[in-house]
């Protein structure tokens, strides 16, 4: 009795379209974390731009610096991918000398990048801030901040630059290079304290504001998100220090280095969005956009008064009746004129055979700033008013 033999079948492999992340293989996840955090980058800025332009109709530095901050980020990550193309991210033991001189390059270009990214980043909210507040203090301040912030950059770009003998800057392994671990711990040190000011700074002027307790709340969380990037610089110090081999050729250097990018430029657009424009009334709107609103004479923060595109006075017919709304101010804050207050004509009932002047005479010198909020401005505000009646024959 012959017994049936089954066919011995041959395993067929099994080839995947994506390479799969292993635990010597990482350069699927650099590549997918990398161009996913490039898409939310450019589609927050594009919400940011979009946002202020039906805001104010202008465009400032702080949106040209956020833009280039984006542009920056994404040839970081152009950089990151070239390195992962040459095997960063991925641990055979095999790679060649070639293989090893283009992720040297790639890191050596990547860490100049994320730095200027990072700049551009926080000189935005610096701009930002000065436009929040017409306070001096505040102003010099912010421009303090911006001074620091372009120092640190200067530093950090200059040593990543010449950190190895030239002429091959760029190559760190085996050659004779500055202690690179401790000028990496300077450089995000110097990183995490000015974060910190740049999230503390603008809260603690929101927090001097005369806001509802919601709307303080919401304005502060935005700016307090720059914690985010404090926590992830602070994350890639740790494990950076707790490698025993070369830690900026590890896939985790790389990795986290496109995170701490994406969370500045996330974070500095923020206080953009449409939730923290409705929360608060301030020079950030543009005073072009609060004189197409306002009847009458805008100041901009350097005391220049700016007449609005409409007329101080608006003239209305009614029968045999005429009123005249004047609008006059000497010294006048952001205002538009339903904060004001203003009766349409309409709403004075008929007056049939008279002439009759309403002005108003603001006292810009006896109101005085205990906010920088524009409605405690107006609050504090002396009004005269002044009202002529003549009959007419």
């Amino acid at each position: 009795m012959s017994s049936l033999e089954e066919p011995e079948h041959t395993p067929v492999p099994i080839h995947h379209s994506h390479p799969l992340v292993t635990s010597n293989d990482h350069t699927s996840l650099l590549n997918v974390v990398g161009w996913f955090s490039v898409t939310v980058i450019v589609l927050i800025v594009l919400t940011r731009l979009g946002t202020r332009r039906a805001k104010s109709r202008t465009v400032g530095l702080d949106d040209g610096s956020i833009v280039l901050s984006a542009l920056v980020a994404i040839g970081q990550t152009v950089t990151v991918s070239l390195g992962v193309g040459n095997g960063l991210g991925k641990y055979t033991g095999e790679e060649t000398q070639v293989q090893l001189e283009a992720q040297q390059k790639a890191i050596y270009a990547f860490t100049i990048l994320f730095v200027i990214g990072q700049f551009f980043a926080k000189i935005s909210i610096v701009c930002f801030v000065i436009a929040l507040t017409p306070d001096r203090t505040h102003r010099y301040l912010s421009f303090g901040l911006g001074a620091i912030s372009g120092i640190w950059m200067l530093t950090s770009v200059f040593g990543f630059a010449f950190q190895c003998d030239a002429p091959e800057t760029w190559k760190f392994i085996g050659h004779q290079c500055i202690d690179r671990l401790k000028f990496y711990t300077f450089v995000e040190i110097f990183n995490v304290c000015l974060d910190t000011m740049l999230a503390l700074f603008p809260s603690f002027i929101i927090f001097g504001l005369q806001l509802d307790t919601k709307r303080k709340v919401i304005t502060i969380s935005f700016f307090m998100s720059r914690i985010l990037v404090v926590g992830a610089s602070v994350t890639q110090l740790v494990v950076i220090y707790s490698r025993t081999d070369d830690p900026f050729l590890s896939w985790t250097f790389a990795l986290l280095v496109t995170i701490i990018q994406t969370f500045g430029i996330v974070t500095a657009c923020g206080p953009y969005l449409k939730p923290f424009l409705d929360s608060i009334n301030s020079g950030m709107i543009g005073n072009d956009d609060l004189r197409r609103r306002a009847g009458g004479t805008v100041q901009d923060y350097n005391g220049n008064s700016k007449d609005s595109k409409n007329s101080k006075q608006s003239k209305t017919s009614k029968k045999s009746g005429r009123s005249i709304f004047s609008h006059r101010k000497k010294d006048s804050s952001h205002v538009d004129e339903n904060e004001l207050g203003i009766v349409e004509t309409g709403q004075l009932g008929p007056m049939q055979g008279h002439r009759t002047q309403v002005e108003t005479v603001q006292k810009g010198d006896e109101w005085e700033i205990g906010s920088q909020s524009s409605r405690a401005k107006i609050i504090r505000q002396t009004t005269t008013y002044r009202v002529s009646s003549e009959t007419s024959e």
